[in-house]
């Protein structure tokens, strides 16, 4: 038996007819210029009057529509003025049709009522079918342009639908974290200091060694979980922006660094009108994170400088920090805004490495864009836009 092979079939999509509206009173003259217009392939509504013309608009909408001037009761000039009243019609191309000759056609007023063009008896079938074909053509696009846009805002709506079930996930997340996981490590860290107090005199080196780095741990795994608890709270809220003085806020920060770290002495030099719309509390949090970090890193510098600044660069104000610490090789320059990303040791540099994605974190809420640049031994500089 012969094996019967199965063919596809392409099919060709049917392209959607646009709808042309013929405004004429006589029967004749809609009838030949419907066969002039009969090989562009789309529809030709006929209306007999004015206001046959606008209760046909009531209906649908049309990518043209051909009028004639001269007609009894309303003439084409006193329908293009109802036609462009209609809100859905103000904008609908009106080329008029007129055996009049130009001396007595009025066409000053009808260009005021938003006529695109006039042609004059006779008419040509070619130079006809190419007015039209153009306002055709333009109708297919916006029509295109508007499914595209309706799908779009679709995707939109599904992705921000998404985006809030993930919030939501994550918020109940932060409340594990701060609650069922947080509470058992303090009840935890109580219990070993408890001991340490209580019993440290009784314990051997060995013993009271291993509770201290079982305390420290505990410190670090708390600090994990405040970091990310940072983190999901700025992933909440509404952005209120307000025109902040970058410099000014640098400053309070650098003098609360500055006491809270007295023995470092330290060239820092912060520009002055540094003035940027963003959230004043994220943008404290912000460069609280970025100075910090450039305190740390420059920990070991005999001469430490820290410089905060902004520059224009192709119209965009970038601010920055700017460190002499011992810096980063830039190819892991993609790993140094992520949660809990670290280039250096914990026993150089402590740190649970929570500050520089919070950074990010700010920056893309306002909007803006955040990355660095470096060299081993060189220092930093880090950058933001909003």
């Amino acid at each position: 038996m012969m094996a019967q092979r199965a063919t596809a079939v392409r099919t060709t999509p049917v392209e959607t007819k646009v709808d042309i509206l013929l405004v004429d009173d006589d029967p004749t003259k809609r009838f030949a210029l419907k066969a002039i217009l009969a090989p562009l392939g789309q529809n030709v509504v006929e209306a007999a009057s004015g206001a046959d013309a606008l209760r046909q608009l009531l209906r649908q909408d049309f990518a043209v529509i051909l009028l004639d001037v001269r007609m009894p009761v309303m003439d084409g000039f006193e329908a293009a003025q109802l036609i462009r009243q209609r809100p859905r019609s103000e904008l609908t191309p009106i080329i008029f049709v007129t055996a009049l000759d130009r001396a007595e056609t009025d066409m000053g007023r009808g260009y005021d009522l938003g006529a695109v063009d006039f042609v004059f008896a006779p008419v040509v079938p070619a130079i006809m079918r190419a007015k039209v074909g153009v306002f055709v053509e333009l109708y297919k696009a916006q029509q295109e342009l508007r499914r595209y846009r309706t799908q779009l805002e679709r995707l939109v709506q599904e992705r921000t639908t998404a985006l809030t079930a993930i919030n939501r996930e994550l918020e109940a997340f932060s409340y594990s974290v701060s609650h069922d996981l947080r509470a058992p490590l303090l009840s935890f860290n109580g219990l070993n200091q408890s001991l340490l107090e209580g019993y440290g005199d009784a314990l051997d080196p060995r013993a009271k060694d291993y509770l201290q780095r079982m305390r420290l741990a505990s410190d670090r795994m708390t600090s994990v979980f405040d970091g990310l608890q940072t983190l999901f709270r700025l992933t909440s809220g509404e952005i209120h922006r307000e025109q902040v003085d970058l410099g000014a806020m640098a400053a309070e920060v650098v003098d609360e660094m500055r006491a809270t770290n007295p023995e470092r002495r330290m060239e820092i030099n912060i520009s002055e009108g540094m003035i940027a719309s963003a959230d004043p509390r994220l943008a404290q949090i912000l460069l609280t994170n970025l100075i910090s970090n450039a305190f740390k890193f420059t920990s070991k510098e005999p001469a430490a400088r820290i410089e905060i600044g902004s520059e224009m660069v192709d119209g965009d104000t970038r601010m920055f920090v700017r460190d002499n610490g011992v810096g980063f090789d830039m190819i892991y320059a993609h790993k140094l805004f992520g949660a809990f990303q670290r280039l250096h040791s914990q026993s150089e540099f402590p740190g649970v490495g929570i500050g520089l994605a919070t950074v990010r974190r700010i920056v893309n809420r306002h909007g803006g864009r955040a990355w660095a640049e470096g060299a081993v031994g060189e220092g930093a500089t880090f950058y933001f836009v909003f």
